[in-house]
């Protein structure tokens, strides 16, 4: 095949490659060490992986026309996800993302039961192990265990390494679908992630003998490698929910040769092992005779209703606004990334970044925080507009972070999404916010959002602060029950199995829901 020579300027350092026509320039500098910013998974829609070319540019795409001013086109910049590689070609990398240190939630409700692991037959080890694997979206958390004390021996915790390919599910499982070379590449950088992540924890992989793996639908479809198409299109149906159960030698992973892999079972096509989990951990903690909404908040919001006599489950298309992507200045949740925004009293608002941080960009919970402060200080109105005069570019948090109107109007379509969801649940089951016993909160997003935020924004219904539960990571908790107790198994199975998958989003009555809460901040009735 015929290749051409791409030259790359770094600072003070030049790299000349030899690439092969054709290629994608966003997929083709990750591949020989030079890291992008794709948070769109190379869609165009982000306008972060910028690069710019010192050799002719090629014309802009309407994506770069969107993202990039006209001044700066004229100068080369362009996107590095929009542009193959045709011709000899000169380019300067615009921005190098700064290595990220992602705050991850990596435990949960501390969970003591019975030991009576599942250790394979024909395994004799003076101490086997097992493993417990959190596979999120946005990160891995892994815990290892001695299977004889039910002692925890070690946790790491690492980005999903997949994020080159998109920070939501979707653009990964489009990926997947559209090309098997790509879903081969998203098996093997979560496999190679997990094994690294194993070698760091212990010297002595082979004396894993069980693994328990829990994800979203998309992270347990990529890890078995199994096509995805009927996901991705309508009707969306998973092609697998069962719990799966893999020997050693198919699942990729470094552990013992008699050892297996078992990933919890799915409830339905947006409706994964994680929640299943997390209902695991609720059966745990809570009364049998309690009424709650689940919620995991994040780009595929899942929502469970569980009552003595049903689970029902349903999944909100709230977009990747809430893990920092789509909005102006957003981030992923890690140094420097805007997580709250305070009024001091004397005219002026405080913001709070993670670990102290100069601020670098606006965080999921930094936006719901900062538009709800905004709020109350009636510096924006019920229905999402500035009141009064501020710099063109938006509400400035800090001299280079900045909230646009743009941003508030994304909020509003994720806040509608959620809102709208959790309402139908209850007045589908003929219940209201009044029969709720708890409001269960799961995963890292949500357990970093002031409760009257959510509430006063129609996230979270009204209910007083001792109805909120936080369960943390779930996913991983309920991992952990399992793999230290294996008749918590047919338990597991049967929660999944027996909550049903709503399917809302084609709903004209929930389209009318959605659009009744999508418009206002101000908090709005769970009467509807």
């Amino acid at each position: 095949m015929k290749t051409f020579k791409l030259t790359i300027q770094q600072a003070d350092k030049k790299k000349i490659l030899n690439i092969e026509e054709g290629s994608l320039l966003s997929r083709t500098l990750p591949d020989h060490g030079i890291p992008l910013d794709t948070p769109c998974g190379g869609y165009g829609s982000c306008g972060k992986c910028r690069i710019t070319y010192l050799s002719t540019p090629p014309d802009p795409t309407p994506a770069e026309k969107k993202n990039i001013l006209p001044e700066s086109l004229k100068k080369g910049l362009r996107l590095a996800c929009q542009h193959h590689v045709t011709e000899d070609t000169s380019i300067k990398i615009e921005e190098l993302p700064e290595k990220k240190s992602l705050h991850i939630l990596s435990d949960g409700i501390d969970l003591e039961g019975e030991l009576d692991p599942d250790i394979p037959e024909g395994v004799s080890l003076n101490k086997p192990l097992g493993l417990a694997v959190d596979m999120g979206t946005t990160t891995l958390v892994l815990t290892l265990h001695d299977l004889k004390s039910g002692k925890r021996l070690g946790l790491r915790s690492a980005p999903n390494p997949q994020s080159l390919y998109g920070t939501d599910i979707i653009s990964r499982a489009t990926a997947a679908t559209e090309s098997p070379n790509e879903a081969k590449a998203l098996q093997r950088l979560m496999i190679e992630k997990i094994n690294d992540l194993i070698r760091d924890m212990t010297d002595t992989p082979r004396d894993i003998v069980h693994v328990v793996m829990a994800g979203n639908t998309v992270m347990s479809h990529l890890f078995l490698g199994l096509s995805m198409d009927s996901l991705v299109t309508a009707p969306y149906i998973a092609p697998v929910t069962d719990m799966q159960v893999l020997e050693s030698k198919e699942s990729g992973l470094t552990i013992h040769p008699r050892g297996k892999v078992s990933l919890l079972p799915c409830i339905g096509s947006f409706i994964g092992g994680d929640i299943s989990a997390d209902l695991l951990v609720c059966r745990e903690i809570l009364p049998e005779d309690v009424t709650y909404l689940l919620m995991d908040l994040g780009t595929n919001c899942e929502i469970v209703l569980k009552t003595p006599e049903i689970s029902v489950a349903a999944s909100a298309p709230a977009g990747p606004v809430m893990e920092g992507a789509g909005i102006t200045c957003g981030m992923q949740a890690e140094a420097g990334a805007v997580s709250d925004l305070f009024f001091n009293g004397d005219g002026r608002f405080q913001a709070v970044t993670i670990d102290n941080e100069p601020a670098k960009g606006i965080c999921g919970s930094g936006l719901i925080h900062s538009i709800h402060t905004l709020w109350k200080q009636k510096r924006i109105t019920d229905d999402g507009r500035f009141v009064e005069n501020i710099h063109k570019k938006g509400f400035m948090i800090d001299k280079n972070v900045y909230l646009s109107p743009r941003d508030i109007r994304a909020y509003q379509m994720a806040k509608g999404a959620i809102a709208a969801t959790r309402k139908m649940l209850l007045q589908d089951a003929g219940l209201s916010v009044q029969d709720l016993d708890y409001l269960v909160l799961a995963g890292g997003f949500g357990h970093y959002i002031r409760p009257e935020a959510g509430m006063e924004t129609g996230i979270f219904p009204r209910l007083p602060a001792d109805a909120f539960l936080y369960l943390g990571n779930g996913s991983l908790g309920g991992c952990e029950l399992i793999l230290k107790n294996k008749q918590t198994v047919p338990v597991i199975q049967r929660l999944a199995q027996n909550t049903r998958h709503s399917e809302l989003a084609g709903r004209p009555d929930f389209q009318e829901m959605y659009v009744m809460n999508m418009g206002c901040l101000l908090y709005t009735s769970d009467a509807a």
